[in-house]
């Protein structure tokens, strides 16, 4: 597969993300939040088919983590919400590459594996725009579209219904696990960790106080039982 995706991740501010978690994380919940983010950036940069990496946050560390891992800080400063972010992301791969396709990414998926992402970009390289279902099949974590004009963000809860009634063919044929798996909620997070998590969301789990309980059985059966289908 050609270099040729640019790849798109919205960042919030890290001490407002991730407040799913906070009763159970309290306000740890940001140093979860910045560590899925570091993950999530460092697959995208490893997969074969991107280009180019843009982080679109008002968020200074986040900004200046992207800068030195290669990707390029977008600011959305003033933010105005999700897809307000993605559309000046958007505009702005056009003014690089108006032809290259673009893919928005949710930057928390700790588990996600680069093969799997190739294989998502691969299918949504075959419609002019495209989306995958989170493992809720509720929301989306990923939206393409061949063109960046072409975007059309319809981000936040519920979002897969409207992605599906604006006009984009949704990926059912992957399973892509690792691409599904966004955290919000303490059970997400259990899940990643069954599946297998960054080396920065590890670490960030190896040193809570006190531990996290991560070992549950539900997890391993949903492992089995695929309910990520």
């Amino acid at each position: 597969m050609a270099l040729d995706w640019t790849v798109v991740l919205p960042v919030k501010p890290f001490h407002q993300a991730k407040s799913r978690l906070a009763p159970w994380l309290g306000t740890s919940r940001q140093d979860f939040a910045r560590a899925f983010f570091q993950d999530t950036l460092e697959a995208v940069l490893r997969t074969a088919g991107v280009a180019q990496v843009l982080v679109v946050t008002h968020d200074r560390e986040a900004a200046a983590q992207a800068n030195s891992r290669g990707a390029t800080a977008v600011s959305d400063h003033p933010s105005r919400g999700l897809n307000a972010a993605i559309r000046i992301a958007a505009s702005h791969a056009e003014t690089l590459a108006a032809n290259r396709p673009i893919a928005v990414l949710t930057a928390d998926l700790p588990a996600l594996r680069s093969t799997e992402l190739d294989d998502v970009l691969v299918s949504a390289s075959a419609h002019d725009r495209t989306f995958l279902a989170d493992h809720n099949r509720e929301g989306t974590t990923l939206l393409a579209a061949s063109r960046p004009r072409w975007l059309n963000p319809a981000f936040e809860r519920g979002s897969r219904s409207r992605h599906r009634r604006g006009g984009a063919f949704e990926i059912t044929d992957l399973e892509a696990v690792s691409v599904r798996l966004d955290v919000d909620t303490p059970d997400d997070l259990r899940l990643a960790h069954r599946l297998g998590v960054g080396p920065h969301t590890h670490a960030v789990i190896e040193s809570a106080v006190p531990p996290l309980a991560l070992s549950r059985q539900h997890a391993a059966d949903w492992n089995t039982n695929h309910e990520l289908h």
